[in-house]
């Protein structure tokens, strides 16, 4: 430690800290509190972050302290390090007091002697954080890392163990890979050969350091032929020991877990860099298919029926638990699988032993009895397993999926394979079951859980699929009433097939009947469970049928609705989510028998959204529910009768006594008011009306203002004359009063806006715009002050949304008030927006955001061009400039100080945001790779069956904005405005290659970088 930091003061300090750790440790919940805050203050204390760095380092230390340590030096690291990012930007955890040069460097001194340390918790750790430091200070502010990281790679196993931690975390560049590469990938092939040297758990460090070396060559290697030379190069060194310890039997020098490594290298080179690892499958694949095949009667004695005690030793940590490590192996086996599946150039590596592969799987996707036992004693865990997977990763669950991607990617194809594998199980089954084995029927179970995944193509009818024999063999199944899961996977299968030609009212009613009788009382919680899903299954797949058929169904809901009300009373949140569910899907299924059944299903809704209102998934099927009661006429007197007093009870609460349900209130209210068509009763306009203002003006509470702000816009979307009229008038006011001085208020915290802001404010203007009068410009002007200092994309997003929406449908007006109205630092209001606008478009979110804002621009852009507008053609936009012949390595505070910016007219910003927002709705369209994009020879005739992969964030959001009929609404009505379609890539690229023959073009070339240019020329003019 420097002399620097050694004096009275700085051991008070640092006893201070220890003491405050050991705080940190206490299970008295005050204790903690109190440390935590006093931790915080120590944090400013000159010498904070070299203390914990002593203390870590202090073997004499108990081994929690030291831990607890080393998390508070990985926050300070994080906080006080660097206050810039990767980027050159503000770092958003960064903190006003910086960590001193000095005490950086004691730190990056003392660091690397936890690579020493015996304990590997302590190793681990100190590694992460090293490597958390490195990002930022090497190579420039820690020459020295290389050398130390060497050093340790020669030393004894511990520093080896603490060496290979760091490069695991580690983040290369270029550089870096040219640089480290040549020393680590020797020494890790050496270390991992060691047998008789090393441990298990060092050689599988070892083996790990691979990764994100292969993701950084694939990454960072632009030239093909140097990546190929390196990627090459290490798998042929590699390969022979790679497939020597694959496939040796368990013992000193390869267990399970080593084997379950090496198989994650092959599954992320397969991944990733597919056409590297293709000449060696002839290789790799047999290993794989002998360890699958052989290590299948060992899993199906052992874990699933536990006929054999289990010979694998058990242990603490991973490196001895073979038992974990077993079932780790086999779950590695089948995501390799998957990937080989899912890759088309190694698909056709397997295309010809389908069956094979099919019927192996089926095997392991087997009930376990320890899944049985778990399921037994909590039903809850039963519905979370069977319908949504679950949470943990089992070897069942990667089996549904390589079924799964077997359906995705073979289609049709994979029909006959199944049938033959679905043949040699069954024989197997009935000669089990006249055996008497007691665990003959799981492999049944099992079949008809892999058959599910094909249902939709056996469904079309062209699969060929022997469905009517499969529906015999299930039906028969039935009357094994004494193994209750067969029964309930068996109803369950035969629902979900019953718009099927093959079933007449006969069969129809003995299901049905089957299924009624499995939901009394007396039956098992697994087996009832299964009738309401069964009863789901039937409802949902005959929602259109008509005819004998439905009115079969509609006679037997009464009986279900009985057996569904008897099981809620003794159910938890997940089953009782289910039933609400299935109450749904009821209520929807038959009008008259909703109205039958809503005086006992309301007061039930109530009381569930009562009992579990922070419960966000019972508390969606809650809302369902409700929506549907809703669409049901006759049902919505008493709906509201009996919610709205219980909801503006909640609203009208002080928050300290109910702050957790407001928010919840708010969004059942939502509900409620949106699926309500005009006029709004009075119970609506009078008593929940100003019970949501008058919780909205009195509330601090994020939620309750984003829940508050979507209520608000269904109470004006609905009736937009009566909210106007209310209180003799007063409507505007109160809104205006909400929107601009609570949710808009600059004041507030930005996060009141991170709601639905902007379409709030759109369908105020939209739907009261005549009835605003002056408020109109209020409000925009609460708009933009709102925009100043946020940091929060979503809000920003929201807020330029409203914009957007008025460039398309009030050209004119909004340009006249965005040039006459003043920024927030004096200059016009338009150079504001734009400026915040352009620098984000490319992160925007959601489809309907994106689509709306960028056909927003491209109109602006229109006008802009042909009229030379000087409210357009004055406003400038500062745009970072990167230098495209540098390449070197910096830290984040020397990049941050080197950065350069130009000034362009705003229009020419607009023009390359177009070309990129092109680029993005284009590639989004196309069902390209990722990676492997050579025009290398593959298997490629499935490829029409692969799904394309999301290349954005906004891409994640696709599949919300599909099913959002108020969206696509939204967009008819704005298209109408503009001469787009529909086809947002169409028309940019439309545009764009229009544009290039325009008058200006050539002044808006000139503006553009190497690879804007290149999407012109390479893009645009393929299009032609």
């Amino acid at each position: 430690m420097s002399l620097q930091f050694q004096n009275d003061c700085g051991d008070s300090v640092k006893l201070a800290i220890i003491e405050e750790l050991q705080n940190l440790l206490s299970a008295n919940t005050n204790v903690l509190q109190q440390a935590e805050k006093r931790i915080k203050q120590l944090e400013y204390t000159e010498g904070y972050g070299v203390y914990l760095s002593e203390i870590i380092m202090n073997q004499s230390h108990e081994l929690p302290l030291r831990q607890i340590a080393i998390v508070m030096l990985t926050r300070y690291v994080e906080n006080h390090w660097t206050d810039v990012n990767a980027e050159g930007l503000k770092n958003d955890k960064a903190n006003s007091c910086m960590a001193s040069e000095q005490a950086k460097r004691t730190i990056r001194n003392i660091l690397p002697n936890g690579l020493y340390d015996p304990n590997s918790k302590i190793r681990s750790s100190v590694a992460h954080t090293i490597s958390t430091i490195a990002s930022t200070d090497y190579p420039h502010g820690w020459t020295e890392l290389f050398d130390i990281i060497v050093k340790c790679l020669g030393g004894n196993e511990d520093s080896i163990h603490g060496a290979m931690q760091v490069l695991q975390d580690f983040t290369y560049d270029v550089e870096q890979i040219k640089e480290l590469g040549p020393v680590v990938i020797p020494e890790v092939y050496r270390i991992f050969d060691s047998e008789q040297n090393y441990s298990i758990k060092t050689r599988v460090s070892a083996i790990r350091i691979l990764k994100p070396l292969f993701t950084s060559i694939a990454a960072l290697i632009t030239d093909k032929q140097e990546q190929a030379t390196m990627m090459n190069s290490i798998l042929n060194n590699f390969m022979d020991k790679l497939l020597h310890y694959l496939s040796m039997n368990s013992g000193a020098g390869s267990n399970f877990l080593l084997r379950s490594e090496i198989i994650k290298v092959f599954t992320h080179v397969v991944s990733d860099c597919s056409k590297y690892i293709n000449p060696f499958m002839e290789r790799i694949l047999p290993i794989i298919w002998q360890l699958l095949t052989q290590i299948a009667e060992t899993y199906v004695k052992v874990s699933v029926n536990q006929t054999e005690p289990n010979p694998l030793p058990s242990g603490d940590n991973e490196d001895d638990d073979e038992q974990t490590n077993f079932q780790t192996l086999i779950i590695q086996i089948l995501e390799f699988i998957n990937c080989i599946v899912t890759c088309s150039k190694l698909r056709g590596c397997i295309k010809n032993v389908l069956a094979d592969l099919i019927y192996i799987t089926i095997v392991y996707i087997q009930l376990s009895e320890e899944q049985l036992e778990d399921w037994q004693e909590d039903p809850e865990k039963f519905v979370d397993d069977e319908d949504d997977g679950g949470v943990e990763l089992t070897v069942r669950m990667c089996g549904r999926d390589v079924l799964l991607a077997i359906n995705d990617e073979f289609g049709a194809k994979a029909i006959q394979p199944l049938q033959e594998a679905l043949g040699r199980h069954f024989s197997v089954a009935e000669a089990e079951k006249a055996a008497n084995n007691p665990n003959w029927w799981k492999i049944q179970e099992a079949c008809m859980d892999a058959v599910h995944g094909f249902r939709d193509i056996i469904l079309e009818g062209d699969s060929k699929f022997d469905l009517l024999n499969y529906l015999t063999i299930v039906r028969n199944l039935l009357v094994h009433q004494e193994s209750p899961h067969l029964v309930g996977r068996a109803l369950w299968t035969l629902s979900t097939y019953s718009k099927s030609e093959l079933y007449n009212p006969q069969m129809v009613a003995e299901i049905l009947d089957v299924t009624l009788c499995s939901l009394s009382p007396e039956k098992t919680h697994i087996l009832r469970i299964s009738a309401v899903r069964t009863l789901h299954g039937f409802l949902q797949a005959n929602e259109a049928t008509e005819g004998e058929k439905r009115t079969l169904l509609v006679s037997k809901l009464p009986g279900f609705f009985d057996g569904i009300m008897a099981l809620v009373s003794g159910c938890k949140a997940t089953v009782l989510a289910l039933l609400m569910e299935a109450l749904t899907v009821m209520i929807q299924f038959d009008a008259d028998f909703a109205y039958a059944v809503h005086g006992k299903v309301t007061p039930l809704a109530i009381a569930v959204f009562l009992k579990y209102a922070e419960d966000p998934y019972v508390l969606e099927n809650v809302q369902d529910l409700i929506k549907a009661l809703c669409q049901r006429k006759q049902c919505l007197v008493l709906l509201q009768e009996k919610f709205i007093p219980t909801i503006v009870s909640i609203l009208g609460l002080p928050e300290k006594h109910n702050t957790e349900k407001q928010d919840i209130a708010l969004d059942v209210l939502n509900t409620i008011v949106k699926y309500t068509e005009p006029p709004l009763s009075s119970a609506l306009l009078e008593t929940a009306f100003p019970a949501v203002m008058n919780c909205l003006l009195h509330t601090d509470d994020h939620a309750v203002m984003l829940a508050g702000g979507e209520c608000l816009r269904s109470f004006i979307n609905v009736s937009p004359g009566q909210i106007c009229s209310y209180n003799n008038g007063e409507g505007v006011n109160c809104i205006m009063q909400v929107v601009a001085t609570v949710l808009l208020n600059p004041m507030n915290s930005e996060m009141t806006a991170a709601g639905q802001i902007g379409r709030l404010v759109i369908t105020i203007i939209t739907k009261m715009g005549s009835m605003l009068g002056p408020n109109v410009d209020m409000l925009l002007k609460a708009v933009i002050s709102k925009m100043q200092n946020l940091e929060c994309l979503k809000v920003i997003m929201n807020l330029v949304l409203i914009f957007a929406h008025l460039f398309l449908t009030q050209m004119d007006a909004v340009l006249n008030f965005l040039s006459t109205v003043p920024g927030p630092n004096g200059e016009p209001a338009m150079q504001f927006v734009l400026s915040n606008w352009l620098s984000r478009q490319n992160s925007f979110f959601g489809m309907y955001e994106r689509k709306v804002t960028t056909m927003a621009l491209c109109k602006l852009f229109e006008y802009g061009v042909a009229t030379q507008d000087n409210r357009l053609t004055s406003i400038t936009y500062k745009e970072l400039v990167e230098d495209p012949n540098d390449s070197r390595r910096r830290t984040r505070s020397v990049a941050a100080a080197n950065q350069k910016w130009a000034t362009i007219p705003a229009l020419v910003k607009i023009f390359k945001v177009l070309m990129s927002e092109y680029q993005h709705f284009q590639e989004s369209k196309t069902d390209e790779p990722l990676t492997d994009t050579d025009d290398e020879e593959g298997e490629v005739e499935d490829e029409a069956t692969s799904s394309a992969q999301s290349r954005f964030i906004s891409d994640l959001y696709v599949e919300y904005d599909k099913d959002n009929v108020e969206d696509e609404l939204l967009l008819k009505e704005l298209l109408k405005e503009t001469n787009y379609t529909g086809d947002i890539a169409e028309n940019l690229q439309k545009f764009l290659t229009n544009f290039t023959q325009n008058e200006h073009f050539p002044s808006f070339y000139e503006h553009l970088n190497e690879a804007e240019r290149l999407i012109l020329h390479n893009k645009l003019q393929q299009q032609k």
